[in-house]
């Protein structure tokens, strides 16, 4: 199966699922342009890879973001004394 993006460039269905979902890349390869997401996902039961997708997105700023967090969380506890 091949599915056409606005900008006309045509790719393998799993092809862009994977550069979309797997790469983070939410643009066609070639032009750049923005690709809908929600635009792909016509069968219901791929709908479950677009949240999953999502909850991948927030563990990574967790991840990312976790030693400054923890930073922050100590020199609160410090400055309010609850060491």
């Amino acid at each position: 199966n091949t599915y056409k993006l606005p900008c006309s460039h045509v790719f393998h269905e799993f092809c862009i699922r994977g550069w979309c979902i797997v790469g983070k890349k939410q643009t066609c390869p070639y032009c750049k342009e923005k690709v809908d997401l929600k635009m792909m996902f016509t069968n219901p039961w791929d709908r479950p890879q677009l949240l999953f997708g999502q909850l991948l997105d927030w563990i990574r700023w967790v991840v990312a973001w976790q030693p400054l967090v923890l930073f922050f969380a100590q020199a609160v506890n410090w400055l309010l004394g609850l060491e």
